[in-house]
This record gives structure tokens, sequence and C-alpha cells, in this order.
């Protein structure tokens, strides 16, 4: 059934728009609002209890194909993202777009048109290095797929594209859309946000269970696409270790060798400017987020002690190899020291493309 919103506002610019009119049809709105004329923000809109219970529709402008943000020192995996929607309706306690998007909704550019032609200008530019597209990094994938409909269209691009992977990253167990596309592309990974179950209990609010995620991604992979998974953040906990070893035999009670394209590592992190939000959460969270955090350089911010982080790594990694040795380990936002101890992987401080070359290639990649 379709996620509802409260209000829905439409810039007059692509009110005309076919996606605009099955969004604002399928969203199931109380109220739908027309921008002004010319407006390019939101700022003018009043402040909302609930910002998660509104929607705004705004014409594709700029560049919205960009690098993932990295942090200054850690080995960044060159990940470019689609930003197709802003905004999330889960309320994961941990979750860095709290305190990043303050915005009275949550945004969507319908035009998807534009998006391909900037993707195929993207393209273009030769990286030396596997290229992978995502539209997970401000949004989740597929949580509002039911409202705009992009799935299926961006999985028929990229199947015209193999030599670059297309990732949908998600929280969610809908996945409806993926199992309508009658020819999968090998170059599509659709990939799970997963943790340990007191953390996806306790700490991720409106994302689907973990039972539910696996469930998903088992059907998924039934009709021939690719997994990923990211265990992120590794959050430290009593009973931390058997419980991140049991979701990983979850995952592989279905998966094999073979059939997961990555798996990435990161331990708890945040920004000195989110921990009002964190502190502010309180019930669960608060004692999941209390723990030995320390401000580390040279970004500064808040991580568990380098032994620590490497300690979960290493844990992680081990209980993995026990079933997999294809499957591509990363680490996200890490130092070559930590990537050298966790995982037993050098790499070159003189080759910024270190991580990137060490991903699959898509199998149409020319070489």
């Amino acid at each position: 059934m379709p996620r509802h919103f409260d209000t829905v506002y439409v810039h007059p610019e692509i009110s005309a728009h076919p996606r605009t009119r099955r969004i604002v049809e399928r969203a199931g709105a109380a109220r739908v609002i027309e921008l002004p004329v010319g407006a390019e923000s939101l700022e003018s809109l009043p402040p909302v209890e609930n910002p998660k219970r509104s929607l705004a529709l705004l014409p594709y402008r700029g560049a919205r194909v960009e690098a993932c943000p990295c942090s200054k020192a850690m080995r960044c995996c060159r990940y470019r993202v689609l930003q197709l929607v802003e905004g999330c309706p889960f309320d994961c306690a941990y979750c860095v777009l709290q305190g990043y998007l303050n915005r009275p909704a949550t945004l969507v550019y319908p035009e998807l048109e534009k998006a391909l032609e900037e993707l195929e200008r993207d393209m273009a530019v030769e990286r030396g290095h596997p290229s992978r597209y995502g539209t997970g990094e401000l949004a989740d994938s597929l949580a509002l797929e039911e409202l705009t409909g992009f799935v299926p269209e961006l999985i028929s691009f990229f199947a015209a594209h193999p030599g670059a992977w297309l990732e949908l990253k998600t929280k969610s167990a809908r996945v409806t859309e993926l199992l309508s596309v009658p020819s999968v592309p090998s170059n599509v990974v659709v990939s799970w946000s997963v943790n340990a179950p007191t953390v996806c209990r306790g700490l991720e609010h409106g994302a689907a269970a973990l039972g539910a995620r696996l469930d998903a991604a088992r059907k998924v992979l039934d009709a021939g696409y690719r997994l990923g998974f990211h265990f992120d953040p590794l959050i430290r906990f009593p009973d931390w270790e058997d419980q991140y070893r049991q979701t990983v035999e979850r995952i592989y009670s279905f998966a094999r060798p073979g059939d997961i394209a990555w798996i990435s590592l990161g331990g708890l992190r945040y920004a000195p400017w989110l921990a009002p939000c964190l502190e502010g959460r309180g019930g669960a969270a608060a004692g999941l987020l209390e723990g030995e955090l320390f401000p580390v350089p040279p970004d500064g911010k808040y991580r568990y002690p380098q032994p620590l982080r490497v300690q979960m790594y290493r844990h992680l990694h081990d209980c993995i190899r026990r079933f997999d040795n294809r499957a591509f380990v990363y680490l996200c936002l890490e130092s070559e020291t930590v990537w050298r101890w966790a995982l037993g992987v050098e790499l070159d401080p003189r080759d910024e493309l270190a991580v990137e070359r060490l991903f699959p290639a898509p199998p149409g990649r020319r070489t």
C-alpha cells in the first residue's frame, strides 16, 4: 500500500509532468499546495511538526550526480550518488540526515529523463576504476518507490550501460517493482543495510524488521539480482559479537559465494554537531549510542578507539569468510592503517584509487 503524506508541495514548473501527477495521486495527501512561481527553495514554507509527513516535488536543476562525500585522510570508495530523493521516511536514531537535511519536507525530483541525461555525461568521464552509481545516500532507494516508479527505468538505463554498476540501497522490504523487471541486468546490485537484531529493533524506527529485509533479499536473489550488504554502523553492546555473527549466518542461510557482490563495514561515527540530536533520542537509543566514543582526527568525528574498531571489523570479516571467499569486503571511511590491521589489506598511500581498484568490475566493462 502506498505511503501517505499529509501535504504535497508542487512546483508549478513540473505540475503537468506525468510523474508529478502519479506521485500526487498515489501520495494520498490531504493537501496539495502549489509553490509560488519562481520558488527555488523551501525556506519560505512554515515549519511543520513532522517533515517526514510532507513531500515537495521540485524541478531537476544543477548537478545532481556527485561523488559521495569523504572525510579527510580516510580512504574513500568514490561512490557516485544520484540524488533523485532527499530525505527518508524511516527514523533511524543514528542517521546523519536528522542533522544534515533540516527541511520541512522530503524532496523528490520527478524529471528522471534529465537525471538520465546527466548520467550519460557523467559516464563519459574516464575515472580509471569501475564506476558505481547509487540512489541511497540522501534517501532510501526503495522506500518511496511505490510513489516515484524510478526503479524500472533506472534498471533499463543501466541494462544499456553494462560498463557501470547501479546499486539500490535500502532498509525496506518492498521489492515489487524489482520483481516486475522482465530481464535482470548483471550490473544491478540490490543491497540492504543490516545490523544486529538489537540495533534493528532499538534504533531503526520505521524500517523493515531484519527478517523482512532478508526475506526480500532472498526474493530478489531468486529473481536474478546480485546482492550487497552494509553493516553500518557497527555498534558495541554486551553481546554484539554473537548478534552480528547471527546476522551473517542468516544471510548465508540462503546466499552462496558469488551471490553477493560486496559487503561494507563501518563503525559508528558522527560529527560533533550531530551529538545533540543523538542525545535527545532517549530510550533504547540512549543506551546503545553511549560508549567509548571520542573525536578522532583529522575530521574530528566521534568514533570508537581504533583498537575497538579493528576488533569489530576483524570479527565481522572472519564471520563472513567462514562462508564466502568471493564477496568483496571493504571498510567505509577508515584509514590505511585500519585496513591493514582489520582486513590484512595494504593500500598504497600514493594511489588515490587504491580502494576503487579492488572493487569487482561490472560484467560489461572493457579492460
